[in-house]
């Protein structure tokens, strides 16, 4: 009988307490495993719909605030900025393109995004499929049409053909009904493509430019004066540049020459990592590998017990023929069996949590992320966590080395 099945053996008749030592391994690598594999694929995710434009060009305030809000449609926009520096954008140089994309209303609690229809148009870069691609209908070509993303339109519970008013503001509930006199009118639905864009509804900037010239009129007629001569305004341009290398002497003139501030999407997000998710990273890593030392000790512990209580079974494996390097090999692979079975419970509870908080952040977001990740930092990890246990049975596996035949024969 090899070691492996002797050390199985003694596992499988000690059943409680060798699976509460399991899952406590499993909780502490369940966490780890969860914690690595949504940084990741965050960061992935993130990185992946930040890499298709160079710069985004917006009103002066947050970097950050102005990514977000115009590249990932999750914060509140800095404000607005002239229609003519988008032109004058367009005529740079260094711009092979520029899109313009004006955010403030919101229908059910997903935000209606003017923008002109050449962005459907947009190369996305390595990205396989657009996600300006249709499940049906048609693109807007005109003001007060409207194009949903696939979950904006299941949430909305609207399909080609049905009409609805937006309303201002980006939180559903808040302002509800401000334009119900100009209903837009759905003519496309896009495929699910796992982006912000799920979640928005796309459609020509002049409709927002209309429902709320509409209004200044009517507030401009009530306070006895209408100036219709008026620069429209944008929320931010998306601007694609011929290199990314070009933005770093792009950029900086931007913010020098323009009323306006510019952010490269990538950058921001890099920084985001590095300094506020970083942090949160490290500290619930301690705690994943904390659990996990402290699983170590369990499993010491369960092995020296253990061993105690098979004295007499050690020296019979003696008396038998077996030698002390087999016997002490025997807890080491005891203490190997837990610690695997350990991580693979781990790898499971892991999975389990990526995938159910990775349903509630494509739901919340848009994004889709993976619940199973291999890097480099996931498997050094997991093989920290088989060294750990590994090193825990030394203790156990010495006590069973120094096994005094003769003494514990004796005590038959």
């Amino acid at each position: 009988m090899s070691i492996w099945h002797i050390a199985w053996s003694y596992l499988w008749n000690r059943k409680l307490t060798t699976a509460m030592t399991i899952i406590s391994v499993g909780l502490g690598v369940g966490l780890i495993s969860t914690v690595e594999t949504l940084r990741e694929e965050t960061e992935r995710r993130f990185a992946e719909e930040g890499q298709a434009f160079d710069l985004v060009v917006g009103a002066k305030g947050n970097p950050l605030q102005l990514v977000l809000s115009t590249v990932y449609f999750i914060d509140t926009p800095t404000g607005n900025i002239n229609w003519s520096d988008y032109e004058r954008l367009l005529k740079e140089e260094e711009v092979k393109d520029a899109f313009p994309v004006s955010i403030g209303d919101n229908y059910a609690g997903y935000r209606i995004i003017g923008t002109e229809a050449k962005l459907f148009d947009f190369p996305w870069g390595s990205r396989e499929h657009s996600p300006f691609e249709l499940a049906e209908g048609n693109r807007f070509s005109k003001p007060m049409e409207a194009v949903l993303g696939a979950a904006a339109a299941e949430g909305a519970k609207l399909k080609i053909g049905d009409t609805f008013s937006g309303a201002h503001g980006l939180t559903a509930g808040f302002g509800a009904g401000d334009h119900a006199k100009t209903p837009y009118t759905v003519v496309g639905i896009l495929k699910r493509s796992g982006t912000p864009n799920d979640r928005a509804i796309f459609c020509d900037i002049r409709s927002t430019w209309m429902l709320h010239a509409h209004e200044d009129d009517e507030a401009d007629t009530h306070e006895g004066h209408n100036d219709a001569a008026h620069d429209p305004g944008v929320t931010a341009v998306l601007v694609k540049l011929y290199s990314p290398a070009l933005r770093f002497d792009f950029k900086p003139r931007v913010n020098k020459t323009y009323n306006a501030m510019a952010a490269v999407p990538v950058t921001v997000i890099q920084k985001l990592y590095e300094q506020v998710l970083g942090t949160a990273r490290m500290v619930l890593m301690a705690i994943g590998y904390l659990v996990v030392v402290i699983s170590a000790f369990s499993i010491m512990i369960g092995l020296y017990m253990s061993i105690l209580q098979r004295k007499r079974d050690l020296a019979v494996m003696r008396a038998l023929g077996a030698s002390r390097g087999e016997i002490f090999g025997s807890v080491i692979v005891e203490a190997f069996w837990v610690t695997v079975l350990g991580l693979g419970v781990g790898w499971l509870f892991g999975t389990v949590a990526c995938y159910v908080l990775g349903a509630q952040f494509a739901k919340r977001v848009g994004l889709y992320i993976s619940a199973v990740s291999v890097t480099p930092d996931l498997i050094t990890a997991y093989s920290a966590v088989v060294l750990v246990g590994l090193v825990a049975g030394i203790l156990p596996a010495w006590q069973a080395y120094r096994t005094d035949v003769a003494r514990d024969l004796a005590e038959l």
